[in-house]
């Protein structure tokens, strides 16, 4: 019976070493893209995508949350910007120009400094085929050796379900705060 206890602990050792389970691990390269995207099958989990596409400085993830028309969805992605820029907003505005705005935000910003997105006075309007979303909105966008860009006012956001039953974005309406920059204004000063 010794030699039975012997050999299972010298097995039990021999497998513990041979599967690296107390090993060190690679760290990970800081160059990949972090993602903290879920599947948005409510309205709310658009908007924190939203958010994690900022923080995680993920244009990518950023560009899932908007309507591409179809097969997805039989309705193509349109941004109204703020009265104050209206008349200097280019007229084609749809996801790609999304998708490169921000590509080129998050490459002109330190790396290792988070972009904030923040929503407050939000009101969830969710009927049949739709839901309207509304709130204040805060961005801050990190600036190397300076004080970050803020970008403040209102938006609303129409959202349909895709054929994959994920909730999108087709419409946004910016809405400018007479005392601060509007998102309107970050998107034509990193668009180009």
């Amino acid at each position: 019976m010794k030699t039975f206890y012997k050999i299972s602990i010298i097995s039990f050792i021999v497998t513990l070493t041979a599967c690296d389970l107390f090993q060190v691990r690679e760290p990970e390269d800081p160059s990949k893209t972090k993602s903290s995207y879920r599947v948005p099958v409510e309205p709310k989990d658009v908007i924190q995508n939203l958010i994690n596409s900022f923080k995680d400085k993920n244009p990518n993830d950023y560009k899932k949350n908007f309507s591409t028309g179809l097969p997805l969805v039989n309705r193509d992605f349109f941004f109204v910007p703020s009265a104050n820029v209206l008349t200097s907003f280019p007229t084609d505005w749809y996801v790609d120009e999304e998708f490169q705005y921000l590509n080129n935000l998050i490459t002109r910003s330190p790396q290792d400094i988070p972009i904030t997105l923040s929503f407050t006075d939000e009101v969830y309007d969710i009927r049949a085929d739709s839901a309207i979303y509304s709130a204040n909105y805060f961005l801050s966008v990190p600036v190397l050796n300076s004080e970050p860009k803020v970008f403040e006012g209102s938006l609303k956001f129409t959202m349909v379900t895709d054929i994959n039953a994920a909730w999108i974005i087709y419409f946004w309406e910016d809405i400018a705060n007479p005392s601060s920059k509007s998102w309107s204004e970050c998107k034509l000063e990193f668009y180009l």
